[in-house]
């Protein structure tokens, strides 16, 4: 009983949801910014091997962050 009762709430946000989203009207300007944004951050790994973009750093484990603090305050 409590799946049909999820599962009916669930179908009825969605159609009210539906329903709100056929009367929102976003101008176009906005729609082609956001097309462009979610273009850019979906393809960030491929932007950051272009010579202007830099490239991130792969992280070190932490184990290998404190050994490396710990040998460099030790030679100071």
């Amino acid at each position: 009983m409590r799946i049909w009762l999820v599962s009916f709430l669930i179908l009825l946000a969605l159609t009210r949801g539906l329903d709100w989203l056929h009367h929102l009207s976003i101008p176009f300007p906005v729609l082609l910014l956001g097309g462009a944004m979610l273009s850019i951050l979906s393809n960030e790994s491929t932007l950051a091997g272009l010579p202007w973009m830099p490239r991130s750093q792969p992280s070190l484990p932490e184990e290998t962050v404190a050994a490396q603090t710990l040998t460099s305050q030790t030679t100071d």
